[in-house]
């Protein structure tokens, strides 16, 4: 950035300075064009000034013949440059000259002209009509007063003119030629049919009339990059046109902005080096070392600390410690979760132990007891005690310590009532369907005894239907992703078990209207004359253990003042 200024500085003075020599080089084709056709421009100027005096003397002395054409031979013969003179009337004779006289001008390309402008003029012929050579043809009319009476013209030869471009001491990449106010060309270096690269494309001649000298860039007509200039021979009537190659003068243009520029870069170069070598590359290096980090928790110092900035190595020293400390910190938190998962699966396997021996303790009661009805209760708190502790077995034995598959212990508790509750002469098609639904254990829990008690309640009803057959049918599915749907579904008609040994006492139906407020679901039973269908519909929901207790408590108090049907 601070190089940035003095390179712009410096490109701007060596825009200054090819814009300088730009003009210096216009200045100098300029010179080379006036230079080059200073011959032409003192033999054209030679020629439009012995015409004008020419024109006078015949106006004021109006004579023809022999002495008239003895003043236009002298003319002739001592000016070198001049190849004819004569004067031609108005009816296009010419009445008196160097030579011919008495012939027919009104072929010729000036009697034309002359005769509808009537004014003085120069012009350009290929063949002269009296010297039979190219010629440049400077002619003036002649008036008495008012009166037309004809004109004087003076040819010089295209190889008369002395200075002409290609002759000694011209530069050989000039290109010279001379053209009239009417934009017809009088001269030039080289054949007329070969002036595509000295013409300017898309200028007439006519528009590069001027009264002063100038310059300009452009291409040729065939298509080359050149530089011209227009130089006024005679204002108002006869201009040259120089011209040459611009490749020639690129280098010279080009090599004073090309060094500010290389110098620029190179300084731009050498600061980011500079920039890389004491800052970017230990940055880089410390972001790779970030993300070492990151994915595998090994600590990359920067370096020894030779060659790099005392910031830098005070900012590696502070992340390596800070790293440190964060390593050291998840390994204490680690192990600290792992010590609470040890001691919450062996609080599991505790309880679950507790509860087994509450199971073994009412067995024993259920052996003593004498009565079939204090058996069938005790079975029934056996089997509720044991479907708490399938969910603490299921608690310590999972990796997830928070959640357990309500499918796996569903299967199980529904397994155990099962065989609890029928006998081997029953012919039951029972179907289970259990979908993977992971709950809290303050929602597996209630689910497993209300499960359970839902199935015993249909063991108990249970019957054939008139065609013999008789299903059971308990399914688990998701129907969203967070809501989940229990089903029990048996038949009925005529029951295994006589209605007289079915006594209701209310505690199934108390117990699964507080499960399901517990659970925090929604229960519907569809009855018909063949089937009896128990519908549970509940949402897995976060554990929150004041909201449970306080639903559990309720529950309680439900219970107290259920009726006395099953």
């Amino acid at each position: 950035m601070a190089l940035l200024p003095i390179g712009a500085i410096a490109v701007f003075q060596a825009v200054q300075i090819g814009a300088e020599e730009q003009r210096r080089l216009e200045a100098a084709l300029l010179t080379s064009t006036a230079e080059a056709s200073a011959g032409e421009a003192l033999a054209i100027a030679s020629a439009s000034g012995a015409v004008s005096t020419l024109a006078a003397h015949m106006a004021a002395d109006g004579r023809t013949g022999d002495s008239c054409s003895d003043m236009f031979e002298t003319l002739v013969q001592y000016t070198r440059q001049f190849s004819f003179a004569g004067y031609t009337d108005l009816d296009g004779i010419l009445q008196c000259g160097s030579e011919g006289v008495g012939r027919d001008m009104r072929d010729g390309i000036v009697f034309p002209i002359m005769d509808e402008q009537r004014r003085p003029l120069v012009l350009a012929s290929g063949y002269g009509s009296i010297s039979g050579t190219s010629v440049i043809v400077s002619a003036a009319p002649v008036y008495r007063g008012t009166e037309y009476l004809g004109f004087v013209t003076v040819s010089v030869p295209h190889s008369r003119i002395f200075g002409i471009p290609g002759s000694a001491g011209t530069d050989g990449a000039l290109n010279i030629v001379t053209f009239n106010a009417d934009g017809a060309v009088l001269s030039a270096d080289r054949a007329f049919d070969r002036l595509d690269n000295t013409l300017p494309v898309g200028r007439a001649l006519t528009s590069l009339v001027s009264p002063r000298q100038y310059a300009f860039s452009g291409h040729s007509v065939d298509g080359e990059d050149r530089m011209f200039a227009v130089v006024p021979i005679i204002p108002g009537v006869i201009y040259a046109l120089g011209s040459w190659p611009r490749e020639t003068f690129v280098w010279s243009r080009l090599s004073p902005v090309l060094f500010p520029v290389l110098m620029l870069c190179v300084g731009l170069i050498v600061a980011f080096g500079a920039v890389n070598a004491l800052v970017i590359r230990h940055i880089r290096r410390l972001k790779n070392n970030l993300k070492v980090f990151s994915g595998s928790r090994r600590i990359v110092p920067l370096s020894n600390g030779r060659g790099m900035a005392q910031e830098l190595a005070e900012i590696d020293e502070a992340w390596t410690d800070l790293a440190s400390q964060l390593v050291h910190d998840e390994a204490e938190l680690e192990n600290m979760v792992h010590e609470k998962n040890v001691l919450l699966k062996e609080v599991h396997h505790r309880v679950k132990n507790n509860l087994q021996l509450i199971a073994s303790i009412v067995n024993l009661k259920i052996r003593r007891a004498h009565s079939p009805e204090a058996r069938r209760t005790l079975k029934e708190v056996q089997g509720r005690v044991m479907s708490i502790a399938s969910v603490h077995r299921a608690l310590y034995s999972s990796t997830n310590n928070a959640q357990v598959r309500a499918d796996e212990l569903l299967r199980s508790v529904i397994d155990s009532t099962i065989m609890a509750g029928t006998t081997e002469d029953w012919s039951v098609n029972i179907t289970q369907t259990y979908a993977p639904v992971l709950l809290y254990p303050d929602q597996a829990v209630p689910l497993l005894l209300l499960a359970s008690e839902a199935v015993t309640n249909a063991l108990k009803y249970i019957g054939r239907l008139d065609d013999g057959r008789a299903e059971l049918d308990i399914a688990l599915t998701s129907l969203t992703e967070d809501e989940a749907m229990l089903r029990v579904n048996n038949t009925r008609g005529t029951p295994f078990i006589p209605p007289d040994q079915v006594v209701g006492s209310g505690l199934g139906r108390s117990l699964i209207a507080g499960f399901a407020t517990q659970i925090g679901g929604t229960v519907e039973t569809l009855v018909d004359d063949n089937y009896y269908d128990f519908r549970l519909t509940f949402e897995a929901e976060a554990f929150d253990p004041s909201e449970r207790e306080t639903i559990v408590e309720d529950v309680d108090l439900d219970l107290d003042r259920e009726g006395d049907s099953d």
